[in-house]
């Protein structure tokens, strides 16, 4: 990845949605936990940090993508995210931008396409790495759709953490991977999503 990173402050006129991607992530967690019944545990976590509001529990990453205006790629997969309650004191933000110098016009379209595709890897990893800590009963239950999203959403990601010493790359994550990092099984995580919706 050629990410640059600087931590920023925001105003009251700072805009943040989130990037789609990361938003169709955020609610398969959600769906996740939902489906697996463990919508009193979301509500007890979301409870207990609200008190909080003046340490830095969020630490969230951005990408500008007008003045003043950013779209967020990374710290919101947890259930005690909360894109509305986020400020000044209870988030450290940082701004992504490309580290690439060169400017030359013709080039700035390759750098841009390279720069979003950064983007989507810097995305993958951090949910990655948040669902291999995440207190789901059900993971299993992400994985269909998650397959959906990956065919919009294309990532040698998957191959670089999951298949190095593959002679085939893989665009996307298999079952097998996802229960290596989960450390269960893939009957286990089968299991779940044959379970009624």
């Amino acid at each position: 990845m050629n990410l640059s990173a600087k931590s920023i402050s925001i105003n009251s006129s700072t805009k943040i949605s989130l990037h789609p991607l990361a938003s169709q992530l955020t609610k398969l967690i959600v769906k996740a936990y939902l489906s697996g019944g463990q919508e009193a545990y979301i509500k007890s976590m979301q409870t207990k940090f609200d008190c909080y509001n003046s340490l830095p529990i969020h630490n969230v990453s951005l990408v500008n993508k007008d003045v003043n205006e950013y779209l967020l790629i990374g710290g919101c997969f947890s259930p005690v995210f909360n894109l509305k309650d986020i400020n000044n004191n209870n988030t450290i933000f940082l701004s992504y931008k490309t580290s690439k110098k060169d400017s030359k016009p013709e080039h700035k379209k390759q750098v841009k396409k390279e720069f979003d595709q950064d983007v989507i890897d810097f995305i993958y990893m951090d949910f990655i790495r948040a669902i291999s800590i995440l207190s789901l009963a059900k993971p299993g239950l992400m994985y269909p759709s998650l397959k959906t999203i990956m065919q919009e959403y294309k990532s040698q990601i998957w191959s670089e953490i999951f298949n190095r010493e593959s002679k085939t790359p893989k665009d996307y994550i298999l079952l097998n991977n996802v229960a290596d990092l989960l450390d269960t099984t893939r009957g286990t995580l089968n299991s779940h999503t044959k379970l009624k919706k």
